[in-house]
Order: C-alpha cells, then sequence, then structure tokens
C-alpha cells in the first residue's frame, strides 16, 4: 500500500505528465495551424502572379526586323517594318507622293543626281528600281549623267494630277532644260504610275524621305498633247 505522501506525489506526477502532453499537443497544433497559413498565403501569392502575368500577355509583341549591311561601305543599320500596314491613304497624300516621284525621277542636276536617284530607288518596287538603274547608269550613252554633265539642269513643274483609279494616277508636267547662258527649253509630258503603300522594313534615314512606304510599280512618261518644243530633251523610263 502508498502511504499517503507517496500516494499525493504520484497524483502530482500524473497531473505534470498530463499537462506536458496537453502542452505538446496544443504546440503541435498551432505548429499545424501556422504550416497551413503560410502555405496558403504562398498559395494566394501564386495565383495572383499567374493572373498578373496572363493579364500582361496581350501587350507583349513581337517586332521582327532587318539588318542590312552596305556593301560598300560595310555599315550596318537595322530596317524596322511599318506601324500601320495601310494599303492606301486618302487623295491629297496620293497626290503628294506621287509629284514627288516625278519630280525625282526626272529632274536633273548633278549636286542633286545622287539624292535623286536614292529617292527613285526608295519609292520604286524591284522591276521599276531596275529599269531606272539601267537608264540611270553611266554605262547607258542616254543616261541624264552622259546627256547633261556637270552644267545642264532640268526642272520639273507639276501640272495637274488626276486618279484613273484609287492606286493609278496621271501626272501632267513640264521640264524647263537650262544649259548655261542658252534659252531655257520647254517639254510637255504626261506620267502614269501604279503605286501602292508597302510595310517593307525600312532604316530611320529612309523614312525621312518615304515616311508611308509609297512605292511605284509600274511607270511610263510620254509627251503630252501639248506640242513639244523643238530641241527639247527626250524622256527615258
Amino acid at each position: 500500500m502508498l502511504s499517503k505522501v507517496e500516494k499525493r506525489d504520484f497524483e502530482n506526477y500524473l497531473r505534470e505528465a498530463r499537462s506536458w502532453e496537453t502542452d505538446r499537443v496544443q504546440e503541435l497544433l498551432k505548429s499545424r495551424k501556422t504550416a497551413w497559413t503560410v502555405a496558403s498565403g504562398a498559395a494566394l501569392v501564386a495565383l495572383v502572379a499567374v493572373f498578373a502575368v496572363a493579364a500582361l500577355s496581350p501587350l507583349k509583341t513581337v517586332e521582327p526586323y532587318v539588318i542590312r549591311v552596305d556593301n560598300a561601305t560595310g555599315i550596318v543599320d537595322v530596317a524596322k517594318p511599318m506601324g500601320d500596314g495601310k494599303s492606301n491613304y486618302d487623295e491629297a497624300m496620293n497626290k503628294y507622293f506621287t509629284q514627288w516621284y516625278v519630280r525625282y525621277r526626272e529632274g536633273y542636276s548633278k549636286e542633286l543626281a545622287a539624292d535623286y536617284y536614292g529617292n527613285v530607288g526608295l519609292m520604286s518596287g524591284g522591276t521599276e528600281q531596275q529599269k531606272y538603274y539601267e537608264f540611270f547608269t553611266p554605262a547607258n550613252p542616254q543616261s541624264p549623267l552622259n546627256i547633261y554633265g556637270d552644267a545642264a539642269k532640268l526642272k520639273v513643274q507639276i501640272k495637274s494630277v488626276s486618279f484613273l483609279k484609287s492606286n493609278i494616277a496621271l501626272v501632267r508636267y513640264t521640264k524647263e532644260l537650262e544649259r548655261g547662258t542658252d534659252k531655257a527649253l520647254v517639254s510637255h509630258w504626261a506620267a502614269t504610275l501604279v503605286f501602292k503603300y508597302s510595310g517593307a522594313p525600312m532604316t530611320e534615314k529612309d523614312r525621312s524621305v518615304n515616311p508611308l512606304g509609297f512605292q511605284v510599280t509600274e511607270y511610263r512618261t510620254d509627251p503630252d498633247a501639248v506640242p513639244v518644243e523643238a530641241g527639247a530633251p527626250v524622256s527615258k523610263p
């Protein structure tokens, strides 16, 4: 038999043991609750991140570009595509580009020949680029470089621009040939242009001349109905 003292000590031991087990269980439950809270918070953050990325997806774009290398100089530039890709513009804009195209293609001065040549190439489709190159090259006896040389100038004045279709323009103009102190010779011409607006990649320098990608795909010029003065120059393609 346990004495009263021993019995009391034993009961105190049991109470302490039960209290210790209770504390351990409570700590375990508290730890599990904290773990679930942390896990739930992490899951919520991940879910918000997923929705944030999904919301940003429409803003992400892929912009192609072309790197061009000048074979003569080795200069490298980046050509970027046009922004809006329109196939045509209003009549005022079409008139603007068709007039300047005729000025560049039919006008001439030694000082501006290189600029005019580059601008015609920039504003022409592949076929017309090749035709103009074959006409303008010094290897062609009829090239303006050979006929007019350093002293003569051809000034172009636009008389009118009309449209046979939305992409076909008829440009009437005069060419005034100045050579030294001789009297200027004036001839009358009519050019027909088929054109489009291209979204082809273009450098910033090219955009300063042709910001909308205007391109002439077919070009022809003929003497106008107005009689041509004797000695007036004959235009070539």
